[in-house]
């Protein structure tokens, strides 16, 4: 049986990725959304390594390998030996990355404040509670 509100929640997150990727900042630096969401995830976790990056993105080594080399190519990342792993590396903004990755982050949050204004703060936070017990239903093992 279909369920609308796992369709609207699909949607929604569509809807947000399509304004977001269509924002002025967006155009100018002339990044794909895909390579804008890798660089804001670096910026939040920086020092992942490509697989974990992978991981959390849900896409294949080679879309992620190709992402990274781009974001490479661009100065906004660099690579770096893992301290715990000698084998595998790191990534981390550059500084040019990290100016992207605070300006992207601006005009998300003012998406988000835009896109969520008609809720009330407990409307807001009733769903938020819902969302994260969602979330963790299909993180399980």
């Amino acid at each position: 049986m279909k369920d609308p509100l796992i369709d609207l929640l699909a949607e929604v997150s569509a809807s947000f990725q399509t304004r977001l990727s269509h924002l002025p900042m967006t155009q100018e630096i002339a990044l794909a959304p895909f390579q804008l969401r890798l660089l804001a995830l670096i910026a939040r976790f920086p020092g992942s390594s490509q697989q974990k990056l992978g991981t959390m993105l849900a896409r294949d080594k080679g879309q992620i390998a190709r992402a990274i080399k781009e974001l490479e190519a661009h100065g906004l990342i660099r690579r770096e030996a893992s301290t715990s792993d000698w084998r595998s590396q790191v990534l981390l903004l550059t500084p040019q990355g990290e100016e992207i990755a605070r300006q992207a982050a601006r005009r998300r949050a003012d998406l988000g404040a835009y896109a969520l204004q008609d809720l009330s703060p407990e409307t807001r936070d009733v769903t938020t509670d819902a969302l994260r017990r969602i979330l963790a239903r299909l993180q399980e093992g």
